[in-house]
């Protein structure tokens, strides 16, 4: 199939996106090759895409739930000296600034216009934009839709008097842009601005929005910004492919995330991102989320198989929907009921594999539909999907009943704050297992943040563990009340996990840089990156490490690069 005809099934909203690892690849064999078509992905995936008037409904029923494409939302001078890089950059024998690394992005884009991302001669620093958004260039290589905006055709277009007449891409959201220059922005001295890795190479994805049905799907606000797992997993390809050209180590900065998924680790941009984990000179840097204190996760350890528990949601006014998911990990078995605030109950709704239950609360007018998936593929728990419509405000219940009990914990997420279209949050919430996926990785970094002024870290960073208790988060950054550009030249002040996460992988860069100086380097991967960094973590006095909050300590480049060489 040509180019032009995949893009346009790729970009239709009559064609349903799917993710199909290649051990699965018989699910396609009864799909006509002229109403679908395909997009490879590094470690045996694909893309697919699919006429969605040959397929049945969208439920996870009907598919393997992690065929699915998840949405995820953006992660909303100082703090280079407490994260101890300042010190590395300055130091005569050191003197680190990212050089012949690269540092790759996969968000809203970036203005490569903005003199922090150029040279001291007006050249480029970005080697690549790949654009999703926009279908009138030529696409990477191996890719059928976005365009591609090389190094030489960026460094045109800052020599024209019009840039975006050569070079179209823009970042709306500012997002991108904040993130690349904490990471790797150049020096700008009448704002006293530094990124962590100024002499970094940065190539740029900018996502193109989830379509229409997906949101639908989950429930999400119609003006949400999010964006589709399979997109991201073809970014992280062609961040891939670019730094393999060029033959350079590569940073991939993750800022995103969602409360959708096992929070185990077993989603496949996880275990994508844990695969590029293990490859030499590759390394993985993800944030946590801002959902510690959203009041969106809820816990509970049934003590008996007759006992029963509600989850209390509270519902305000004007939300048009939401998702909630319910997940146990086998042999616990459990079932549900719900109480709408009314007072009308549903019966105990019988589990039957793949069962889904369309329920009807007469005097609200609400309804909610529920799917049960007792056997999950790669995963080895029970997960009840909710979708409630136009749910009438006030408390509704979620009624929890054992059917069998091994440990006897459950876990309910409900969407993070973007993704939904007005208050909603549990009464009885609990503000552990609150990193956002993909944090939940098993080999790439997962970076909590602090308030670097007082050392505290703040009440919204998403906290560990994951849901089998593996150590999330690995460590802390800053990421409060820190300064970068924005758009149009301007310097803003920004908080969040997003800013932990780009601080971070700039700190990675430097580190990279040093290892492929060594005598002797071959090469490092991003478990072994970690590795140096909790060896130079600082702990507070009379707290015990690792904890939920801070991970192993808070990072500090120059501590663990002297710790290691003290060794």
């Amino acid at each position: 199939m040509d180019g032009e005809t995949c893009r346009d099934k790729i970009l239709s909203e009559d064609y349903w996106d799917f993710l199909i690892p290649n051990f699965r690849m018989d699910d396609l064999k009864l799909v006509p090759a002229e109403r679908s078509c395909h997009q490879e992905m590094d470690f045996g995936y694909r893309a697919v895409y699919i006429d969605n008037s040959i397929l049945p409904p969208l439920t996870i029923r009907e598919y393997w739930y992690n065929s699915i494409p998840n949405c995820y939302a953006l992660l909303d001078m100082e703090t280079l000296n407490i994260a101890g890089i300042s010190a590395v950059q300055n130091y005569p024998t050191l003197q680190l600034m990212g050089r012949n690394v690269m540092i790759g992005f996969i968000d809203t884009g970036i203005d490569y216009r903005n003199p922090v991302f150029t040279n001291i001669d007006g050249s480029t620093r970005i080697a690549g934009i790949w654009d999703q958004t926009i279908q009138d260039g030529t696409p990477p290589g191996g890719l059928d839709y976005g365009s591609e905006y090389t190094e030489d055709r960026i460094n045109e277009a800052l020599r024209s008097e019009n840039p975006l007449d050569i070079v179209p891409s823009m970042d709306m959201n500012g997002h991108g842009t904040f993130l690349a220059s904490v990471a790797a922005g150049s020096a700008d001295v009448p704002n006293r601005f530094l990124g962590a890795a100024p002499e970094s190479t940065i190539a740029v994805v900018k996502l193109k929005p989830a379509k229409s049905y997906l949101k639908d799907f989950y429930a999400i606000r119609s003006d949400a910004v999010c964006f589709q797992e399979n997109d991201i997993m073809l970014g992280l390809k062609y961040l891939n492919d670019l730094a393999r050209e060029r033959n350079l180590p590569l940073v991939m900065c993750i800022a995103l995330g969602t409360n959708f998924g096992g929070h185990n680790g077993t989603s496949l941009l996880s275990g994508m991102l844990d695969a590029y984990s293990y490859i030499l000179n590759r390394s993985v840097v993800i944030g946590t989320g801002n959902e510690a204190a959203k009041r969106h996760h809820f816990y509970h350890m049934l003590d008996g198989i007759n006992e029963e528990t509600s989850a209390e949601i509270r519902v305000g006014e004007g939300v048009e929907g939401f998702v909630s998911e319910l997940w146990t990990m086998l042999p616990n078995v459990v079932t549900i009921s719900i109480t709408s605030p009314s007072g009308e109950r549903t019966r105990q709704i019988s589990i039957r594999q793949g069962d889904r239950y369309n329920l009807r609360f007469s005097f609200e007018k609400t309804e909610v539909s529920v799917e049960y998936r007792l056997l999950l593929e790669n995963n080895d728990s029970q997960l009840i999907f909710l979708r409630f419509q136009n749910p009438v405000p006030g408390i509704w219940q979620i009624n929890v009943e054992p059917v069998q009990i091994a440990e006897g914990d459950f876990h309910i997420w409900l969407p993070i704050q973007e993704f939904l279209s007005g208050e909603v949050y549990f009464l009885e919430s609990n503000p552990d297992t609150t990193l956002t996926e993909p944090g939940t990785s098993r080999s790439a970094m997962t970076v909590a943040y602090y308030n670097g002024r007082d050392n505290g870290v703040d009440i919204n960073s998403g906290r560990g563990y994951t849901r089998d208790g593996l150590v999330k988060p690995d460590f802390a950054a800053p990421g409060v009340m820190v300064t970068g550009a924005g758009l149009n030249g301007q310097f803003v002040t920004k908080s969040g996990s997003s800013v932990s996460a780009g601080i971070t992988a700039g700190a990675v860069a430097l580190l990279t840089e040093w290892l492929q100086n060594e005598p002797g380097a071959r090469g490092v991967n991003s478990s072994q990156i970690r590795s140096i960094i909790l060896l130079g973590v600082n702990q507070r006095p009379l707290m015990e490490y690792p904890n939920k909050e801070w991970g192993y300590g808070t990072l500090d480049l120059y501590r663990a690069l002297d710790t290691l060489r003290r060794i």
